[in-house]
């Protein structure tokens, strides 16, 4: 990969100079959105004015990739218009309405996300690994008119879409078998057909109207429907876009490779969408492999990769990884969980030439925070400053409301063109997280140092309360990861009649031998004495830890599991 040259970069400075001016394509100014001042472009259409021209400036080259397949930003534009016209003309859609996509990571996803917001619907991207029960919860409560899925998906589905009246088009049906379904369908590539006959759908949707719902993937109860806008969306495509012309690094020039699931915030914004706001390739895996993930860097030129922790430690891991076979990379970042600030170093000790980053957000706030290169090396245990220009960061009492000072823990809270409408059909759940200054309450425990840097400590309803004394999760487990046998860890809160709650440690290790007294040991050097899990809350694992669909360790699994194990020890000392 080559840098932009020093004309190109001249140019583009410019673009952004003139951009910034009053009535230009960036120009920054102050709206009031639901009630809040908030920054923002002044200027920003609706997603599908945003999406257009980029994919038209770069017609030509090469954008989704996918095994044997290559689609051109130029045959995506053609396919994007087809489906979203047929949708209208052809399937009575209409502007509002809620369509869903239940698939594995497909390149028809990215074309069927933009189809949507290019005839002005709603797009509700679903969970391909939930089950009949959870798919049918999230196309009730979102009031899905229409969903596109595969094979699998749609027989998940086939129960209930005629009482919920929901139409279907199949996209990748399974080898030797046209629909492999007993519902009535439409195919993918009959809408592609069709469409192209039909005129361009007329929009009249407003930058502040709903463009996405996306499901939260909580581990209890049924998830919460996440509404972003036109507003909150487009800002981040406008934003990448921004920045791909000021930093001559995030330029269209390598690749992107996608290894986190469509359904996930991360992958959506920090990657599908990012490869369409900087004009790159994208280089897409339908599951999660890190010997695959290794041969596409190499052989597609890979220059970033974002997914969550457990992927780069996957990689690194893996007995393939030479700094020679990511030498295409410049940096490898993560998102969606800790990463334990051995992992940082590691990196750079195997391959110096790529920088590690971190970024934080959630499904309701896009983008907050970010860090990467030397300011990560410096700070490993920071997920970075507040994006600038839209974010606005405070550490907010949890019990009061009140505003805290540097180096003091308190709720991380976000506010910005970026945060979500609110909570689909729950005006409750909204109203007990978006206060009235328009912070979002993001449930976890943080603090700013006096820079700005931002340290995620623990979530709110995971801190482990000890006899009075609060313990962040975080740093017990990074002490823990001192510990070079070990892979994995999880730490959670385990019942005590006299304490109420203990520290528990779930630990995945790599060597024969070690004992939970090692671990013990371990963390005992660098943490005060009543923060350190005993060894018998320490349960060894031979296996990787259980994750979520997204790849985050499923720490409340984990609790319930081993608390049930200390409770059958307490009932059997009882006897």
């Amino acid at each position: 990969m080559t840098e932009p040259g020093i004309f190109t970069r001249i140019y583009n400075l410019g673009s952004v100079a003139f951009g910034l001016l009053p009535g230009g394509h960036f120009q920054l100014g102050t709206e009031n959105v639901r009630g809040h001042d908030m920054r923002c472009f002044k200027n920003l259409p609706v997603l599908r004015d945003v999406i257009a021209p980029l994919l038209e400036a770069k017609a030509g080259e090469t954008w989704l990739v996918f095994e044997n397949e290559r689609i051109t930003f130029g045959r995506a534009l053609e396919i994007v218009e087809a489906v979203s016209r047929e949708m209208v003309h052809g399937m009575g859609m209409k502007e509002g309405d809620k369509i869903a996509i239940a698939m594995k990571n497909y390149p028809e996803y990215m074309l069927i996300f933009l189809a949507v917001q290019f005839m002005g619907g709603v797009v509700v991207p679903l969970n391909s690994l939930w089950k009949t029960d959870e798919l049918k919860y999230a196309c009730e409560d979102a009031g899905v008119k229409l969903l596109f899925g595969d094979t699998e998906r749609l027989r998940r589905c086939e129960p209930f879409l005629e009482d919920c009246s929901i139409a279907t088009v199949l996209c990748r049906p399974e080898p030797g078998d046209s629909t492999g379904l007993n519902w009535p369908t439409r195919t993918w590539e009959s809408i592609i057909s069709a469409g192209r006959k039909q005129k361009r759908v007329r929009l009249t949707r407003k930058v502040d109207d709903e463009a996405m719902i996306m499901y939260t993937s909580g581990s209890t109860g049924f998830p919460k429907g996440v509404v972003h806008t036109n507003r909150s969306v487009g800002t981040v495509v406008r934003t990448l876009e921004l920045a791909a012309l000021a930093l001559p690094h995030l330029s269209g020039a390598g690749a992107l490779l996608l290894p986190v699931p469509l359904f996930h915030i991360t992958a959506v914004a920090g990657v599908f969408l990012k490869s369409v706001a900087v004009g790159s390739k994208l280089v897409m895996m339908t599951k999660w492999d890190a010997g695959r993930a290794l041969d596409l860097i190499e052989n597609e030129g890979v220059v970033n990769f974002l997914g969550v922790p457990t992927m780069v430690r996957d990689m690194m891991d893996h007995p393939t990884f030479t700094a020679e076979r990511v030498k295409t990379l410049k940096s490898m970042s993560t998102g969606g969980a800790p990463v334990p600030p051995t992992q940082v170093a590691k990196l750079q000790a195997k391959a110096k030439s790529v920088a590690s980053g971190n970024a934080y957000g959630l499904t309701e706030v896009i983008g907050a925070t970010a860090i990467t290169g030397e300011d990560y090396a410096k700070r490993p245990k920071s997920c970075g400053k507040a994006l600038p220009l839209f974010v606005e960061l405070a550490i907010k009492d949890p019990d009061t409301g009140k505003k805290l000072g540097v180096e003091e823990r308190g709720e991380v809270c976000i506010k910005g063109a970026m945060v979500m409408k609110g909570y689909h059909n729950l005006p409750d759940k909204t109203a007990a997280v978006i206060d009235n200054e328009g912070f979002f309450h993001s449930g976890d425990i943080g603090r700013l140092d006096k820079d700005g840097y931002l340290y995620i400590m623990d979530r709110l309803k995971d801190l482990i309360i000890r006899g009075g004394e609060n313990i962040d999760c975080s740093e017990v487990e990074a002490a823990i990861y001192t510990l070079p046998s070990v892979r994995e860890c999880s730490v959670f809160a385990l019942p005590d009649e006299r304490l109420g709650e203990i520290v528990g440690a779930a630990v995945y290790v790599t060597e024969e031998g070690v004992t939970p007294e090692d671990v013990s040991a371990a963390a005992a050097q660098n943490l005060a004495k009543f923060k350190v899990p005993l060894p018998e809350h320490i349960f060894i694992l031979r296996e990787e830890l259980p994750k979520g669909a997204t790849g985050k360790i499923d720490k409340k699994g984990l609790r319930a599991r081993f608390t049930a194990v200390v409770e059958q020890r307490g009932m059997q000392a009882k006897l």
